[in-house]
């Protein structure tokens, strides 16, 4: 391992591998926390999206909650406190709707993704580097921002028509 870069969540190694054919390459690999997203279901048929500012792409996006895995923490417990943090979401219900890993071309991200009812919603308590807004929609809306390309996040497009297929909900 040949650690080009290490930043405040991702690390950058260049290494050179041997690959199954015997061909040999350097790979760039980013090296990242697992994480977990969850989308809110709220008052039965809601969706709670984030309008968030990305700056490495320099524009806002809708998406789901989502945020690393701390050391020591488990998925659910950075579920619940993603959920709070972020939207000020207390959940009373999760499940499991997918996991896997993220960019496997490029990085170790790998991401639980959960839908979690909703009870409560407070006051949202982000991160000073998280510009975000708190975006209430019907679930039939998200389901056709999706459709309509509104929503450009594949993990927030991924747990909406996942949710969709298991509870059989009509767009």
């Amino acid at each position: 391992m040949v650690i080009v870069y290490r930043g405040r969540r991702v690390t950058l190694d260049v290494s050179k591998v041997v690959l199954p054919n015997k061909h040999e390459m350097n790979v760039e690999k980013i090296i990242f926390p697992h994480a977990v997203a969850a989308l809110p279901i709220y008052d039965g048929n809601k969706v709670v999206l984030l309008r968030q500012f990305r700056p490495v792409i320099n524009d806002y996006i809708l998406e789901i909650p989502a945020g690393v895995v701390e050391e020591g923490e488990r998925p659910e417990e950075a579920l619940i406190r993603e959920l709070n943090e972020e939207v000020g979401a207390e959940a009373y219900y999760f499940e499991k709707l997918f996991e896997g890993f993220t960019t496997p071309g490029y990085s170790t991200e790998y991401m639980v993704i959960y839908y979690a009812n909703v009870k409560r919603l407070g006051e949202p308590r982000p991160e000073p580097y998280e510009v975000i807004n708190r975006v209430i929609v019907d679930f039939r809306d998200a389901v056709n921002m999706v459709l309509s390309g509104s929503i450009r996040d594949v993990k927030s497009a991924l747990a909406i028509t996942l949710y969709m297929l298991k509870k059989g909900v009509k767009a």
